[in-house]
């Protein structure tokens, strides 16, 4: 009937009218897939029918083919915000229970990733970006399949150290009228960090424990004897205070001669923690001058692990980390994935896609590869619609859905029409 005929186009065109829609409200959506509905005619015959003079019986639809085309590639400037320019995918694992069985991969050219709080690249869907494990240097180390694991890079690196020695030059001031707030050599008051006038300088240094924490600690110069006619000598006393706690022995002494060297001892003091935790400070450098107290050089041997400073991704999908001043060194390569036909994988919304059986099983392999395309870092690919195309086939597929309603409407009014035959 020619009802049923009009009916099938109304539905076909509401089928264009909402994939034309779904594409114009995705485009800002970071890798989205546009899609178009594709239809055939339908025509019902019969060994006995005159098939010139047969009709047919309206439209049906066939499928919503995704397109694959390349989107529009935009700079962001964010190092794992990541474009493919040409063929593959993203492989990806979606996030599951820790007691989850492993999950199938999905894929994606939506390239936006970050790191989260272990140092896993994920997307914001919480799904771990995968790649193929390296050598420091770069060098691939497998590619087979299954051993790729999520690109994981750590926020420090390295052991920490804790301190043990800090080498300190100083120069102290041979001039009691630069002796900052000490009342007196030697001063009458015992030793207090929170009393000025019980100490001639103080100086920060820096401590580092056995985690790699810094420790707030400081260096007190104590002017204990001026220099006679009788003995030339100048005598300073060095307190160490670290996390507030003055260390045994109570002070290491300094003697300095005529002229203003270092004289009697090596100058290395030795300290210890009520913990145990001993330390050396080195003085061997430290000499007296005719200006106020002043720092020349300080160090320590101490360290704490070297936290991540530089991040690049190059062409081939390989991830560079540099960690303090160290040469960068490789984290992993991205894992991309082309199919036979990409057409037929499924849909799984936020711009991912699963394997079925009619794409085809996954081709994994690295950027740069033949058949695959290149990774460009600190950038994103957008969307593959047409706003204007897109826009101009919503009024086509509007004025198709109003022919059809016509064609039902004049169909309506044939059968009112024979309705009203009277015999």
């Amino acid at each position: 009937m020619s009802i049923n005929t009009a009916l099938s186009g109304l539905s076909a065109a509401q089928h264009d009218i909402a994939a034309t829609s779904h594409n114009i409200a995705n485009v800002g959506t970071i890798g989205f897939r546009g899609s178009r509905a594709e239809f055939a005619d339908v025509f019902n015959s019969s060994p006995y029918s005159i098939s010139r003079t047969a009709v047919g019986s309206g439209v049906q639809t066939l499928r919503t083919a995704m397109q694959f085309s390349q989107g529009s590639v935009v700079a962001t400037g964010n190092t794992l915000d990541l474009a493919i320019e040409g063929q593959g995918f993203f492989a990806t694992e979606p996030a599951v229970g820790p007691n989850s069985a492993k999950p199938e991969p999905i894929y994606t050219r939506a390239g936006a990733f970050g790191l989260n709080a272990e140092g896993v690249a994920i997307n914001a869907s919480g799904q771990k970006l995968l790649a193929w494990p390296v050598s420091v240097e770069g060098d691939a180390l497998s590619q087979v399949p299954g051993s790729a694991t999520p690109l994981t890079i750590p926020l420090t690196m390295g052991s920490p150290v804790g301190t043990s020695t800090v080498a300190l030059s100083v120069d102290l001031p041979t001039d009691n009228a630069m002796l900052g707030r000490q009342a007196a050599v030697p001063p009458a008051a015992a030793f207090d960090p929170a009393d000025p006038t019980t100490y001639a300088a103080v100086t920060a240094v820096p401590i580092f424990d056995a985690k790699g924490n810094a420790v707030e600690a400081a260096a007190y110069f104590i002017k204990t004897a001026n220099p006679t006619a009788g003995n030339p000598q100048t005598d300073w006393a060095v307190r160490l205070v670290v996390a507030g706690e003055p260390l045994t022995p109570a002070q290491g002494d300094l003697t300095f001669d005529a002229t203003g060297a270092l004289s009697g001892g090596t100058g290395a003091l030795s300290f210890t923690a009520a913990s145990g935790n001993s330390y050396t400070l080195d003085l061997t450098e430290t000499q007296l001058a005719d200006r106020s107290f002043e720092v020349n050089t300080v160090s320590q041997d101490g360290k704490s692990a070297s936290a991540l400073t530089s991040l690049e991704v190059d062409a081939s999908g390989t991830v560079w980390a540099a960690y303090g001043a160290g040469s960068p060194v490789a984290m992993g390569q991205v894992v991309l994935v082309t199919f036979a036909n990409p057409q037929a994988l499924r849909q799984l919304g936020a711009s991912g896609f699963a394997a079925t059986a009619d794409s085809g099983q996954p081709v994994a392999g690295t950027a740069g590869d033949s058949g695959f395309g290149i990774i460009r870092a600190g950038a994103l690919e957008h969307a593959n619609v047409d706003l204007t195309e897109e826009l101009v086939h919503l009024i086509t597929a509007q004025r198709n859905y109003q022919a059809s309603a016509k064609a039902m409407e004049t169909s309506n009014s044939l059968m009112q029409t024979i309705m009203n035959i009277r015999s």
